[in-house]
């Protein structure tokens, strides 16, 4: 009789990514990929129309994405293991990513066979966080004392006019970028800070200038 084939799911923003996961996979015996999707909006749709074991997914999508789009997964799919493939290796990223319930959590720039063994684990439901930062991902517990530390500088700039309440058109000529690079940045942004919204967004920076301030 043969062995039933774990159905896997596949959602990155990227083409050329998905290409390669999908190879890799199904060079895999025991695997196949039942789809792909390159946003969050299109990767719910993709769960609701064909059933799989593990999700795989990239942090930075278009909307939903990140801790959100894993606790919306894992809400209407409890029995879905999800492993996230970033290009990000912020140990801080990976600790939200599995707290919002991934079971594991891998960088891009790994090895193939890192990558299988990821999913081979999450697949039979045991976490797995890539070694080369799992120490430091275990060790994170708290914020660290500049919670914007994992944005480039571009990104601190962005944050800023957004906080100020300028649109993406408005902050597109202030610092001379297309509003699609504004778009981008934005989205990375949430996503590199664990928040859904620009209302969180700026109570977090404004905690974090009181707390500077100090009583």
């Amino acid at each position: 009789m043969t062995a039933q084939r774990l159905r896997v799911a596949l959602a990155d923003d990227h083409a050329m990514v998905r290409a390669g996961l999908r190879r890799l996979i199904e060079g895999e015996a025991g695997f196949e990929v039942v789809g792909e999707a390159s946003d969050g909006v299109s990767a719910l749709q993709l769960l609701g129309d064909h059933a799989c074991n593990v999700f795989v997914m990239d942090l930075s999508m278009p909307p939903p994405n990140g801790p959100d789009l894993i606790a919306r997964v894992l809400a209407q799919w409890p029995n879905t293991s999800i492993l996230v493939v970033s290009m990000h290796n912020n140990p801080r990223l990976a600790r939200a990513a599995l707290d919002a319930g991934a079971l594991g959590f891998v960088t891009k720039d790994n090895d193939p066979e890192v990558l299988m063994l990821a999913l081979q684990r999450v697949a039979a439901g045991e976490r797995f966080i890539d070694p080369r930062i799992r120490k430091a991902v275990l060790a994170e517990q708290e914020l660290p004392s500049d919670p914007f530390a994992t944005l480039s500088p571009r990104e601190r700039e962005v944050m800023e006019l957004l906080c100020e309440g300028l649109g993406n058109n408005d902050i597109a000529r202030r610092l001379s970028l297309s509003e699609k690079t504004v778009s981008t940045h934005k989205a990375n942004i949430l996503v590199k800070l664990g928040i859904k919204s620009l209302a969180e967004l700026v109570r977090l920076r404004d905690g974090a200038r009181d707390e500077r301030l100090g009583p």
